[in-house]
């Protein structure tokens, strides 16, 4: 389901079961493609965020819980959890923005409880396959460095 498409995802998903909680990882992740196709990121990793917040808005009282998939990026190259934001390139920022929107979203509602979650994924996939990704051309630097090691 395209999660951009409101009427599609509240009929074939929010109308048929009771939501109570989103967990929303619906995004593009790689940094490089951000960077060439910046428009690209901004309309999918925004527009994902804003059709389900809409829709949780549609089931206020029903759906209470918000949990965002955002990354460490947001951060600047140097920082502590206490950092202030500072992303540095497209998919940060629409990272940041999400997180932004959220904030002011939540703030129309005492009963929704909010949460982003900043991490990395340096590494890739569990050595059986079974987890995590394993691509033909890693976006990430570790993945990169242990192949030449």
């Amino acid at each position: 389901i395209d999660c951009v498409d409101f009427k599609t995802l509240d009929e074939r998903v929010f109308q048929v079961y009771q939501i109570h909680e989103v967990i929303h990882f619906a995004g593009y992740k790689a940094v490089g493609e951000a960077v060439q196709n910046p428009l690209k990121y901004y309309e999918n990793n925004l527009m994902t965020s804003i059709t389900i917040l809409k829709l949780i808005e549609k089931y206020k009282g029903v759906c209470k819980a918000f949990l965002f998939s955002s990354t460490a990026t947001v951060y600047d190259d140097q920082f502590e959890e206490t950092s202030p934001c500072s992303p540095s390139q497209p998919y940060g920022r629409t990272k940041h923005m999400v997180e932004i929107i959220m904030k002011d979203y939540a703030h129309t509602d005492p009963n929704l409880f909010c949460m982003s979650l900043r991490y990395f994924n340096p590494i890739g996939a569990h050595p059986s396959g079974k987890i995590g990704e394993a691509p033909q051309m890693p976006n990430n630097l570790l993945p990169v460095i242990l192949e030449v090691a």
